[in-house]
């Protein structure tokens, strides 16, 4: 996405014109309530609204997850549009943090679960009279979330950030010939058997964590959705944003899913990683930055956004 000077300048103006400030969020559902924050530029009247969808597994509104990841990512990125007029609405997913709650037992969770509730967050936050534009994003798994929930909410804009362009199954498979190559054509085999339906009751003890009973369901829901077929339904501007140093989704993946879309717009972001921070390639010098809240994210992630939502 190309830049000109008077924007630039523009964004950098607007940082320091605009504070922001959080306001609490409640999503009541049948399962129980839902928790969010909004952040908003302070003392502004009307602004656009960013619904922001946190990625994979336990990772709560903020960015952060119990499993190795405590960067504030989203916090930051929230705090940085509000600086720039622009609001996001933060979500802990049902079963996190906040929302524990309103988890319901894994066996019974499926994908389509979350969609609903991202449709439901919009649903609701569409009723605030301050908001102009609506925009869903998400990140990493939060992006075919989104990407699916736009399309039945009537959202403005819709932006993929560090989203991949092929199924589930298809990324697993590929990591574990990356990581295990052992291990790869016996999940192949899985993923095949489950996309017909069978229930797997045997198996690999080095598997298992993937292919437990009770994520079966959850995975099969998820599977069933290919992020390129579904962006070739997006009729709303759309943007796709990616990292180079991102090792957990490859750059190649967000070429592809602009490819699958052309009239998508697409920004390649030099040095970024999964969790949004400039950091080197190399595997240690890269995973440190997910436990260094100091670090701030990439500037260029921001204008990159602001652009698009203004635009």
């Amino acid at each position: 996405m190309i830049k000109t000077f008077s924007l630039f300048t523009a964004l950098f103006f607007y940082s320091f014109l605009f504070a922001q400030k959080e306001e609490p969020q409640i999503l009541q559902t049948a399962t129980g309530k839902l928790y969010g924050t909004l952040v908003v530029p302070d003392g502004q009247r009307s602004f656009d609204l960013m619904i922001l969808q946190p990625g994979s597994g336990p990772t709560d509104r903020k960015g952060n997850n119990p499993l190795g990841v405590n960067a504030d990512s989203y916090l930051m990125l929230a705090n940085a549009l509000a600086r720039n007029n622009i609001a996001t609405l933060l979500i802990d997913k049902r079963g996190i943090a906040a929302s524990k709650e309103a988890g319901k037992d894994e066996s019974k969770l499926v994908f389509d679960d979350y969609i609903k509730d991202l449709e439901d967050w919009a649903v609701l936050l569409k009723k605030e009279k301050r908001i102009k534009k609506l925009i869903l994003a998400g990140h990493s798994e939060g992006s075919l979330i989104a990407m699916r929930a736009a399309q039945k909410v009537s959202a403005d804009k819709y932006i993929s950030i560090s989203g991949p362009a092929k199924s589930i199954d298809e990324i697993i498979t590929w990591q574990l010939k990356q990581q295990a190559p052992a291990l790869a054509p016996a999940a192949d085999s899985l993923f095949k058997r489950m996309k017909n339906g069978e229930k797997i009751d045997s198996i690999p003890p080095l598997l298992y964590s993937l292919f437990r009973p009770s994520i079966q369901p959850y995975m099969t829901s998820w599977m069933k959705y290919d992020p390129c077929k579904e962006i070739k339904k997006k009729k709303i501007p759309a943007l796709i944003v990616q990292g180079t140093n991102d090792y957990q989704v490859q750059q190649s993946e967000a070429e592809h899913l602009h490819g699958c879309n052309p009239k998508t717009s697409l920004a390649i972001i030099n040095e970024m990683n999964h969790v949004l921070k400039r950091s080197p390639k190399d595997i240690d010098g890269n995973r440190a930055t997910y436990t260094n809240p100091s670090l701030p994210i990439v500037e260029q992630l921001v204008t990159e956004i602001t652009a698009f939502i203004k635009e």
